[in-house]
């Protein structure tokens, strides 16, 4: 893995303790001097629009819902815990019933990559959301968020039920989502990601009206309820007879499916090179019951179908295209990786502290 080292070192007006030394923390760099915090929406709230919050491995609480209304770019640590060795995963938990992080639509062009979004509590239903755009129908519609090398736990909700259809151009890339991704009428790209709510489930993606691509995907649940998606060189398993339902004229090409029909109930869908019928177990190298586990390994395995099967002439799935999805989920921008805080100030009461950061450039 190909890292760059940046050192950022921070002079700052602290009371120094050992014990807060071990806490995880959030570097606020932008507008102002750098700010380190211990506390997520303390960290949120001291930021600066486009500001860049570096975050330490670690749990983040916040309870109440955490409203974001600015853009800012969130930088973690890592999602998966073999490549997060220093400091473990960055997570952000909302600690409260139902209470997710919001964004805004005031805060378009933020950006995520490297963290784990969670919820602590949740009512025991299917609908726990981790993540939505909006607190309101009026304020739902971001344009330009990005999330790359994310997890989400639970849901990720891209407007508010009912929302007018709106072209808000999220991407998500190589991400992991275990949840629902629910469109309600906005828009959204997902690349070399695993949609992974289970192949047992009904729905992985439903609700996206005419702005849904999903490219190079493996998606363990359905596809459903969106009209004219592109779905191309994806791998998709359900426990039903169909990979996709109701996705009205949909473009639907090199995709493989053990299930024998690839899209249902979908007038006006265009099919082209799309391979149904797969036994599931020739097509990854480790993948054997439909549910993700950071054990499984999606490449393609010999003899699979899914080898230089994509329109580009790379393999399907994640691991196809000229930037393969990287397996162990580093931050394409500089992320944290230790820190060293003196035991006590200067003769001019500042407090050295030293932060290391690194980047997986490709």
């Amino acid at each position: 893995m190909d890292r760059q080292f940046l050192t950022l070192t921070i002079a700052a007006s602290l009371v120094a303790s050992s014990t807060c030394a071990q806490l995880p923390r959030v570097v606020v760099q932008g507008t102002g001097a750098p700010q380190v915090f211990t506390d997520l929406e303390q960290a949120v709230a001291a930021a600066q629009p486009n500001d860049k919050l570096y975050f330490s491995g670690g749990t983040f609480p916040y309870t109440g819902g955490l409203v974001l209304d600015k853009p800012l770019h969130f930088i973690g640590a890592g999602i998966i815990p073999d490549s997060a060795q220093t400091t473990g995963v960055t997570t952000l938990n909302g600690v409260t019933v139902n209470e997710p992080l919001y964004i805004l639509t005031q805060a378009s062009g933020s950006t995520f990559t490297g963290i784990r979004f969670t919820r602590t509590q949740w009512d025991g239903s299917s609908n726990t959301t981790s993540v939505m755009f909006g607190n309101t129908i009026n304020n739902d519609a971001p344009t330009d968020v990005v999330f790359q090398r994310c997890w989400f736990q639970r849901h990720l909700v891209l407007g508010q039920p009912n929302s007018p259809s709106a072209n808000t151009n999220t991407l998500i890339d190589e991400c992991i989502l275990l949840g629902l991704l629910v469109g309600e009428n906005h828009t959204a790209t997902v690349t070399r990601s695993i949609l992974a709510h289970g192949s047992n489930q009904i729905a992985v993606v439903s609700f996206f009206a005419g702005g849904l691509t999903v490219e190079n995907c493996v998606v363990l649940g359905t596809i459903q309820n969106t009209y004219g998606a592109i779905i191309r060189n994806s791998f998709i398993r359900t426990n039903g007879g169909y990979a996709t339902y109701g996705c009205a004229n949909c473009v639907l090409e090199h995709n493989i499916t053990p299930n024998s029909t690839i899209a249902s109930s979908a007038p006006g869908a265009v099919l082209t090179n799309n391979i149904a019928n797969v036994d599931p177990a020739t097509v990854f190298i480790a993948e054997s019951n439909g549910l993700y586990e950071l054990t499984d390994d999606l490449h393609m395995a010999p003899g699979s179908p899914g080898l230089a099967f994509g329109t580009d002439g790379t393999d399907a799935g994640i691991h196809g295209t000229s930037s393969p999805y990287k397996a162990g989920g580093v931050p394409y921008n500089p992320h944290y990786r230790d820190a060293v805080i003196s035991p006590a100030t200067n003769t001019d009461g500042t407090l050295p502290v030293n932060i290391r950061v690194a980047a997986q450039s490709h």
